[in-house]
């Protein structure tokens, strides 16, 4: 049971309330919605962790239930409640998702409408500038293109007998699973845009590049993209993919080759007689997430590819339900991706060969590096 006494001492009792009111006060601000806890705002009011906070108020999170919360005579105290709950599936949301290792940016926007810089370079090449000669000029043009970001949330019912009889720490556990679910939805929203984009006629959507033999994925294959990207300025230094594209990749004998003791490292030759100066990565890390169809696998600079626009942070409500003794706890958010610029990722489609689908016009680096000689 908490320790009323203690609580009845403390000079933050009656404050609970307070706190809570100005962090839904600048989560749902029109102007600029934020993304804060109540941990980060009670360091930043009190100079305590939260801790420290739950034991001056007479909490311990690792004996105390729920309901234990609800049996305090100060009613302020239960909008900690909420605050539980939500920091639980924020810690989960954010546990075993891909999308924070692989969007370049989060914006917060304020409508679920948002208009975003495109850059159209169509002639942009240097030219040889004689003495006395002006200068010519190229077209890179500024345009814009408008998305729709989306609300995803789901609700989950507590029994009365869970919070009655198991801790908050322990409640806190499960949770976070639920909190990983929704990260998992989240990782499918950002996986389909890197495929398709986020334009409805598909004109931002990724460059599929076939292989050399149909049905498999070679070494080849992998630094055929990786050099191409490494032309146009690009870092590859991640790939999405399947399960089975996964294991076949790292079964790959270039990723298991022993080297001095060591395992071969990816675009690194074994001879010392040739040093590839090209900057193609030397370590890549491999995501696995099942919205990756199995025949593709997903080559993405993650400093350039795809930005996370938020519009409405986590927003967790409950429901008490007496009528069947629960409590439906509903997290939702308001967020979308949008594509920064299309060749920071390509699509590595093992069902078609390269012959039948190649780099497109737009990543043609040739063309640019022999325009000046033309």
């Amino acid at each position: 049971m908490p320790n009323k006494a203690k609580y009845d001492a403390s000079v933050r009792k009656g404050e609970v309330q307070q706190l809570v009111a100005q962090l839904d006060s600048m989560r749902r601000n029109s102007d600029h919605p934020v993304e804060v806890t109540l941990a980060e705002l009670v360091t930043k009011r009190y100079g305590v962790s939260m801790d420290a906070f739950f034991e001056e108020l007479g909490f311990n999170p690792a004996i105390d239930t729920i309901q234990n919360i609800f049996t305090m005579p100060d009613v302020s105290v239960r909008w900690l409640v909420p605050e539980i709950i939500r920091e639980a599936v924020r810690l989960g949301l954010r546990k075993a998702a891909i999308w924070p290792d692989l969007v370049a940016m989060e914006e917060t926007i304020k409508q679920t409408q948002a208009t975003i810089p495109h850059l159209n370079m169509s002639d942009a090449a240097p030219k040889y500038v004689n003495e006395g000669e002006t200068i010519p000029l190229g077209d890179i043009s500024y345009g814009q293109k408008d998305f729709k970001i989306r609300k995803i949330g789901r609700g989950i019912k507590t029994t009365y007998e869970v919070m009655n009889y198991c801790s908050i720490n322990v409640v806190s556990i499960f949770l976070q699973d639920f909190g990983i679910k929704l990260g998992q939805s989240m990782d499918a929203l950002l996986i389909d845009t890197l495929i398709n984009g986020e334009q409805t006629n598909g004109s931002e959507s990724a460059p599929v590049i076939g292989v050399g033999t149909v049905g498999s994925v070679t070494y080849k294959d992998l630094l055929k993209v990786w050099i191409r990207m490494a032309r146009i300025g690009k870092s590859p230094k991640a790939i999405i993919g399947g399960e089975d594209a996964a294991l076949n990749t790292l079964d790959l004998p270039e990723f298991k080759t022993n080297v001095n003791g060591g395992t071969q490292p990816a675009g690194v030759p074994s001879s010392s007689a040739l040093t590839l100066k090209s900057p193609i990565p030397k370590n890549a890390n491999y995501y696995i997430h099942g919205a990756v169809p199995d025949d593709q696998q997903i080559i993405i600079d993650p400093s350039s590819a795809i930005v996370k626009y938020n519009a409405q942070p986590l927003l967790v409500e409950s429901d008490k339900i007496v009528s069947n003794q629960t409590m439906s706890t509903f997290a939702s958010l308001t967020t979308g991706f949008g594509i920064l610029f299309r060749d920071s990722r390509v699509v590595l489609d093992s069902s078609v060969t390269f012959a039948a689908a190649g780099f497109p016009a737009y990543m043609d680096v040739d063309a640019i590096e022999q325009a000046i000689i033309d």
